[in-house]
């Protein structure tokens, strides 16, 4: 099937088309392309013993008539891999994800943007400027002390992207926002696409740099601002205010979504006005939650080792209690919790040593002691579950824009489909695809990086098809007899994992495929939606 899509697609064309082809080579540049990335998707670790496993495949049918197992051996496709890189691994992959576009005519208007890091083993000390710079950088994996590189990747709302690049280890994602810009706008220009697009991206993107770079690319943004500017802390108070008119409460699920609440102020960033959108998510992180409970819970042991230090401890004089009273009250910083403190006066008998002497009155003393009522504070535990769940979006989106309302609530659904680039981030960290890179040259590291990147595209192309008949009235059933109304690629690859070709070798050379077993009914429903039958097999 992915054999299938990908001629579909022109990509082996387009590849030779853009790669010279040396007249030596018995193999041509889509050859070693389409290879590796089967290769991918079989979950092998890539490039390793290849020729082995060619040799375990149908090329003539999955490939092309005429190649042989031998020809993909280890020289060979560190050749093929270092034209790809001096033909321009970049410009030819954003080549294919274009066509991928424009073949499957998917609309060109919102595209979301993300960076995520990619560790690798190995010293790699040619890594230069010139090439790709496999360093030391942060990792958001945690694996902070291996060295690594970047994908970044700009698609659209179901994922597939129309732009990806593999970049240096330590490049900050500010920088990286800004420079992106004008190279899917050339992207679009390449499809013919003029006016105005979309660009959404997390808060490394609120920068002076990228409003201008998306000004110049003819780009509206959308981002998340960070709490530390001041345009946000202002929304943020305002929002408390009794003027500020917030929405009525919605959901963007269709089925028991977290209910969202907005309200929508302006400002002016480096002289741009923008629009402050502050979003109210009925729902706390859980790990704002948990942060709230330990600091309730640290504030009500604090003040009760407080009472039980005073009353083992009680003062002499009023003065030295009402001193330290005072001092603890500077020092208290409480949220959840109300303090009401006293100073109670208790007079009882002077302890001295010996019986006292019969007939003498005792002496006494008066002591003071600090006692606190301390309470619960719900109004203002409510109040700071509030706030937290708050955050404010920035965006120059014109309230209108291509005929179609822009409110704040549509402005929040389109940064909720971040989450489609940050999905493609489990694809390419996923250890049955991508696994380790053993290569020893940083170009051919970028080369594999980047038919990572093509191989993905290709995985949402093949989920974005099936994904077009199965509906939750016609589900697909999956293994296990599971319902599946939105499979990925993965699932709908489990239902094919036994398909079995026989390939018979006749005295004449030829060759008479037949399947193994007859295809399941899911199995043939499947291709019929993807325009294939069982010739694909046989």
């Amino acid at each position: 099937m992915i054999s299938a899509i990908t001629k579909q697609l022109g990509l082996h064309q387009l590849i030779d088309r853009m790669v010279p082809v040396d007249p030596q080579c018995q193999t041509r540049p889509s050859d070693i392309v389409l290879l590796l990335l089967l290769d991918i998707f079989s979950g092998r670790q890539a490039l390793v013993h290849l020729e082995g496993w060619a040799h375990e495949m149908d090329l003539p049918k999955l490939i092309r008539e005429g190649v042989q197992p031998s020809q993909f051996n280890d020289d060979a496709i560190a050749r093929h891999l270092d034209r790809l890189y001096d033909a321009g691994i970049h410009s030819i992959v954003s080549e294919c994800l274009l066509q991928i576009y424009q073949k499957e005519r998917i609309p060109l208007r919102v595209f979301h943007a993300d960076t995520t890091s990619f560790s690798l083993y190995g010293a790699y000390e040619s890594a230069s400027s010139k090439t790709l710079n496999i360093t030391y950088g942060y990792s958001r994996d945690g694996r902070s002390t291996e060295k690594q590189i970047q994908f970044g990747l700009v698609g659209n709302e179901e994922g597939l992207p129309l732009y990806a690049d593999v970049h240096d280890g330590n490049l900050s994602d500010k920088t990286w926002n800004p420079s992106v810009l004008s190279r899917v706008h050339e992207q679009l220009q390449r499809a013919k696409i003029e006016g105005e697009w979309v660009y959404v991206a997390d808060s490394a993107a609120m920068t002076a740099d990228t409003l201008r770079e998306a000004k110049a690319a003819q780009a509206l943004v959308i981002t998340r601002g960070p709490n530390s500017l001041r345009m946000v802390k202002e929304a943020l108070a305002q929002a408390d205010s009794d003027q500020a008119v917030w929405s009525e409460p919605f959901s963007l699920a269709e089925k028991k979504g977290t209910s969202y609440r907005v309200w929508e102020t302006s400002a002016s960033y480096h002289g741009d006005p923008v629009r402050l959108i502050v979003v109210e998510s009925e729902a706390l992180d859980q790990r704002k939650e948990r942060t709230f409970q330990k600091k309730r819970m640290k504030e009500a042991e604090l003040l009760q080792n407080e009472q039980e230090r005073w009353s083992r401890h009680p003062f002499s004089c009023r003065e030295d209690a009402e001193k330290a009273l005072s001092s603890f009250q500077k020092s208290l910083r409480l949220e959840f919790h109300r303090v009401q403190a006293v100073i109670e006066e208790t007079v009882r008998p002077k302890k001295r040593r010996g019986r006292p002497k019969k007939g003498v009155e005792p002496e006494t003393e008066t002591l003071y002691t600090i006692r606190l009522d301390a309470g619960f504070d719900q109004e203002a535990w409510e109040k700071a579950r509030r706030r937290a769940s708050r955050f404010v979006l920035v965006t120059t989106v014109p309230t209108e824009w291509n005929g179609r309302l822009m409110d704040g609530k549509e402005i929040l659904a389109l940064y909720k489909g971040q989450i489609s680039v940050e999905m493609n981030f489990s694809f390419l960290k996923d250890p049955f695809f991508t696994d380790e890179i053993d290569v020893k040259k940083p170009e051919r590291v970028a080369v594999l990086g980047y038919l990572f990147l093509l191989a993905l595209a290709i995985y949402r192309i093949f989920q974005r098809r099936v994904r077009q008949f199965v509906t939750p009235e016609r589900p697909l059933k999956g293994a296990g007899g599971r319902k599946l109304t939105r499979p990925t690629g993965q699932a709908i690859f489990q239902l094919f994992a036994y398909v079995k070709v026989v390939v018979l070798e006749l005295p004449d050379g030829q060759q008479q495929r037949s399947l193994g077993k007859p295809l399941t009914y899911e199995q043939r429903r499947i291709l019929q939606g993807l325009g294939m039958d069982e010739g694909i097999y046989v």
